[in-house]
C-alpha cells in the first residue's frame, strides 16, 4: 500500500530506533480499555501489541495473523460489538474466513535480455521484481519480444487504445507507470495530473493479461510511481497473495513484474530507441506500440503454490430503529510479516501502516458504544491482504457481508497521523461525493479546515480498501491527515513525509517510538466518528457526484 495520509504521517526522526516499549513484547490483554476511547494513550496501547514483534509483521497465513485476528475478535467483543458474519448454518461468526493463493518463489530468477549485442543478465530484487499469477509450478519465458506499449491503457470510452494494431501474444510488454498525462497535466481524458484507475499498476497487469502477454513488466519511475525502488523491494521475499481464480490464473500474462528505470534505460538504448522520445509520443493520443528491435527476453519463475485461509474481521453494533442499514468502518490488519533485514531487523512491525488504523477501528467502536445504540447499524471490517493488491476488500466486494444496497456508506482508514496535532485534514478523492459535505462540517466544528488532496497525480484514492466498497456502488470517504502542523506549520509536515518515505515506509523501521503523538489522530478520529454517527442516526443517503465513476453502480443496486 502506497497512500497520501502515511506519507504525510511519518515518525519524526529520519532513522528511529525502537523504544523500550516496542522492544519488550507486550501482553495482548487490551489494555487499551483502561483509557478514554480514542484518546492518545489508548491508541498508543493498541499499536504497541499489533507492531510488536511478537505479532511477526501480520502477514497473513502465519502466526502473526493468528495472534491479530485473536487480539481483534476479543477487543471487539469487549467494545459491545457482536459478531458480524452470519454462517450459511445461523450462527454468527466474527470472522469472514477468505480463501487466496498465496505463491511463494523457490527460485533466485534471473531476467536476460538478449541482443545482437549479446545477453545482458539482471538481479532479482536490485534490478528487476517477477512473480506469475498462474498457479503453474513453473513458468518459462524464452526469447520472448520485447514490445513498448506507452502506458499500457486500452480505454474505448476515451478513444485510447495502446494496443492497437498489434499482437502481443508470446511477447513481453514494457509499460510505463501512471496516466498519459501525468507528466504535461493535460487532460487528454485521464483528469490531467490526477491519476485515474487506468494508471495503476494493478490496471496495468490485467489489460496485459487480457490482451495475452506472455509477460508484463512495468518501468519504475519514483515520480509517477510516487514510491522508490525500495517498496518494490521489500516485497521480493514474501509470498504474493491472489485470489482463488475458477481459472487458475490463465487469464494472466506468463510473468508480471517492475524493472529499474537504469535497467530501462539501458533496454532502450540497446534497442536503438530514445526512451524520452517514444515517452512523449506515447502521451499523445493515437500512439502505436513499437517492438523493442531484435531484443527478447527470458525467465524463469519456479513456484509453490498453497491455498490458505485468511480471515476478515467483522463486527457490528446494531442499530435499534433501522438495523438493516448499515455505515461500514474498515482499516487492514495485514503488513508484510518478514521482509529482508536492514542493520539486522528482518521483521516489518507496520505500526503506522496499519496498526494505527487497526486500533483506531477499536477505539471508535468503544466510542459508539459509549454513546449508546445508534438508529441503524455500524460495522467494523478489519480487511485482510490489502499489501498484498486488496485482496480482503476485494473477497468481501465478491461476497458482501452487508448488502450493499442497503449500506449507507463506506469510512476507510490506513494509517493514523502519529506526528501531532494539524489545522487541516486532506481528503483523497475529494469531490466524488456527498461525504465531502459531511467531513467538511465535523472538522469545520473543531476549528479546522478540509483540504483536496494535495497529491492526486499518485492516486491514492485507488490504492486502498475503499475502492472495492466504492465499486459495489457504496459512497466512501477517505481522509488523510493534514499537512499544517499546528507545531511547526507545513514545514515540518513536509519534513515528516520526506522522513517516512525515505526510511521507514515498508521497511522493519516502521516501528512505535517515543517521539510518536497521536493527539491529531485522535482528533481526525472525533471528526470521522461525527461523520458516521450523524450518518447513522439520520434518514439521510450521500449520493455520489454526477461525474463519479461509481454513480451507477449505486443506481443501479438502488433505483
Amino acid at each position: 500500500m502506497i497512500l497520501r495520509h502515511l506519507l504525510l504521517a511519518g515518525v519524526i526522526a529520519l532513522s528511529a530506533c525502537a523504544s523500550a516499549d516496542q522492544r519488550a513484547a507486550p501482553t495482548t490483554d487490551i489494555e487499551a480499555f483502561q483509557h478514554a476511547p480514542l484518546s492518545n494513550e489508548a491508541l498508543l496501547s493498541h499499536v504497541r501489541v499489533l507492531a510488536s514483534d511478537e505479532f511477526e509483521g501480520r502477514a497473513p497465513g502465519t502466526n502473526g495473523e493468528r495472534l491479530t485476528v485473536d487480539y481483534l475478535q476479543r477487543a471487539f467483543e469487549a467494545a459491545g460489538l457482536e459478531p458480524g458474519v452470519t454462517r450459511a448454518d445461523g450462527t454468527r461468526s466474527w470472522l469472514q474466513e477468505t480463501q487466496l493463493n498465496a505463491a511463494t518463489l523457490t527460485n533466485v530468477p534471473t531476467l536476460t535480455i538478449s541482443g545482437r549485442d549479446g545477453a545482458r543478465e539482471y538481479a532479482y530484487a536490485t534490478q528487476f521484481s517477477a512473480w506469475t499469477r498462474r498457479l503453474d509450478p513453473t513458468v518459462d519465458i524464452e526469447n520472448a519480444p520485447l514490445v513498448f506499449v506507452g502506458y499500457g491503457v486500452n480505454a474505448p470510452e476515451l478513444g485510447w487504445n495502446d494496443y492497437e494494431g498489434v499482437d502481443v501474444r508470446g511477447k513481453i510488454v514494457v509499460i510505463l507507470i501512471n496516466d498519459p498525462d501525468f507528466e504535461t497535466g493535460d487532460d487528454r481524458g485521464f483528469g490531467g495530473r490526477a491519476m485515474t484507475y487506468y494508471g495503476r499498476w494493478t490496471y496495468k497487469f490485467e489489460e496485459a493479461g487480457r490482451q495475452g502477454a506472455a509477460g508484463a513488466i512495468i518501468i519504475h519511475e519514483t515520480a509517477p510511481a510516487a514510491y522508490p525502488w525500495a517498496v518494490i523491494q521489500s516485497a521480493t521475499g514474501s509470498a504474493r497473495w491472489d485470489v482463488v481464480r475458477a481459472d487458475r490464473g490463465a487469464n494472466r500474462a506468463g510473468f508480471e513484474g517492475w524493472m529499474t528505470n537504469e535497467v530501462a534505460m539501458e533496454t532502450f538504448r540497446r534497442a536503438g530507441l530514445d526512451f524520452n522520445q517514444l515517452k512523449a509520443r506515447a502521451q499523445t493520443r493515437g500512439f502505436r506500440s513499437v517492438p523493442m528491435g531484435t531484443l527478447r527476453g527470458s525467465l524463469e519463475l519456479q513456484t509453490r503454490v498453497e491455498t490458505r485461509t485468511t480471515s476478515n474481521v467483522v463486527g457490528v453494533l446494531r442499530g435499534s430503529e433501522r438495523p438493516d442499514e448499515t455505515i461500514l468502518y474498515s482499516a487492514h490488519w495485514d503488513h508484510l510479516g518478514l521482509c529482508p533485514p536492514i542493520d539486522g531487523d528482518n521483521i516489518c512491525n507496520g505500526a503506522l501502516d496499519n496498526a494505527t488504523g487497526t486500533g483506531a477501528l477499536v477505539e471508535l467502536a468503544r466510542r459508539f458504544s459509549a454513546e449508546g445504540r445508534p438508529e441503524r447499524s455500524v460495522a467494523f471490517i478489519a480487511l485482510t491482504a490489502e499489501e498484498q493488491g486488496l485482496l480482503g476488500a476485494l473477497y468481501y466486494m465478491q461476497e458482501p457481508v452487508f448488502d450493499p444496497a442497503h449500506t449507507v456508506a463506506a469510512i476507510n482508514m490506513d494509517g493514523i497521523n502519529n506526528a501531532g496535532r494539524t489545522r487541516d485534514i486532506e481528503v483523497v478523492g475529494y469531490g466524488k461525493s456527498e461525504m465531502d459535505d459531511l467531513i467538511t462540517q465535523a472538522v469545520q466544528a473543531q476549528g479546522r479546515r478540509v483540504e483536496p488532496d494535495s497529491s492526486p497525480e499518485a492516486g491514492y484514492f485507488y490504492r486502498s480498501d475503499h475502492l472495492h466498497f466504492a465499486q459495489l456502488g457504496i459512497p466512501v470517504l477517505y481522509t488523510s491527515n493534514g499537512i499544517d502542523m499546528v507545531d511547526g506549520g507545513v514545514a515540518r509536515g513536509r519534513e515528516i513525509n520526506e522522513a517516512y518515505v525515505a526510511f521507514n515506509y515498508h521497511k522493519p523501521s516502521d516501528e512505535i517510538t517515543d517521539d510518536w503523538d497521536m493527539s491529531g489522530g485522535a482528533e481526525d478520529l472525533e471528526a470521522l466518528y461525527t461523520v458516521g454517527r450523524t450518518l447513522a442516526d439520520s434518514e439521510r443517503w450521500p449520493e455520489w457526484r454526477a461525474n463519479a465513476e461509481f454513480r451507477a453502480a449505486r443506481e443501479a443496486s438502488r433505483p
